[in-house]
């Protein structure tokens, strides 16, 4: 979970004398509550961690503060500002929690600083090396991060909607499926390439959630052991066919999926605008 707490502005918190707590100011009144939150959200249960928490996404990275007011966030994207991944990573930005009225304003400032540059060839190029740099540090059985992996699906959204937000807002979708949905009613890609990107993604997710179920940890990398690879395959529902063992049926299925994946990718990017 990437998470960005935003609130209205600068200020002081009203007193609760009755409860026992002192006046603070905004910014430390949040700070407080998102460190509360991460802890309780990263604490170990029963049933395991709720979610793996992460604060890198925000403005400025490690060095930003935990918490920011919406007028600071709508400086750091004014015009120029803000890093191309930081605006790939508001593309998937939602509201968790808040009033309704100030949601809706921060949600408006996520857009605006999303469509605030132009899209341009240099554009597509740049999310293309940044692409292949995680490809190439990644092991080649990521279901994520590897050729044909949840990250290509990922970022061919993103730059959709960098592209095409502008003339078409309501593909701005935090949720991959309804991106995916709605670009096929916006028509900014053939309806067999968003089937072939929908299948493909929800495929991997699948066998991510195969992997995880068992071993209650974060795993994205395929079995290199046969046996374990063979009992992925199996609880994935494949069966061995014609003498061929599950986990070779199961790695072909893979390979054509990632395979057709990364065909559409490297289409979309191949023909960015002008």
């Amino acid at each position: 979970l990437d998470l960005l707490l935003i609130y209205e502005g600068d200020g002081q918190t009203l007193p609760a004398e009755s409860a026992g707590f002192e006046p603070t100011t905004n910014f430390h009144y949040f700070t407080e509550l998102v460190q509360r939150a991460i802890k309780m959200t990263s604490r170990p249960g029963p049933l395991g961690r709720l979610y793996e928490v992460d604060m890198r996404l925000r403005p400025t990275g490690k060095s930003g503060s935990l918490v920011l007011p919406l007028g600071e966030f709508r400086r750091y994207f004014a015009g120029a500002g803000g890093q191309l991944w930081e605006r790939q990573s508001l593309t998937r930005a939602r509201v968790i929690r808040g009033d309704r009225d100030f949601a809706e304003a921060a949600m408006a400032a996520i857009h605006t600083a999303v469509l605030g540059q132009p899209c341009s060839r240099a554009v597509a190029e740049e999310i293309r090396s940044m692409r292949a740099r995680m490809e190439a540090a990644a092991s080649p059985r990521s279901l994520k991060r590897a050729a044909g992996g949840l990250v290509d699906v990922e970022f061919l959204a993103q730059w959709l909607m960098l592209r095409h937000g502008a003339d078409h807002p309501a593909i701005l979708q935090s949720n991959i499926w309804d991106a995916l949905d709605a670009f096929e009613a916006a028509r900014v890609l053939p309806g067999e390439q968003i089937e072939t990107l929908r299948r493909g993604y929800s495929f991997l997710r699948f066998i991510e959630a195969r992997l995880r179920i068992v071993t209650d940890r974060p795993l994205t990398e395929i079995p290199e052991d046969r046996d374990d690879l063979e009992k992925l395959a199996r609880r994935a529902g494949f069966e061995a066919e014609d003498g061929t063992p599950a986990a070779a049926v199961f790695r072909a299925e893979l390979n054509a999926v990632r395979g057709a994946i990364r065909a559409v990718y490297a289409s979309a990017l191949d023909s960015p605008p002008p």
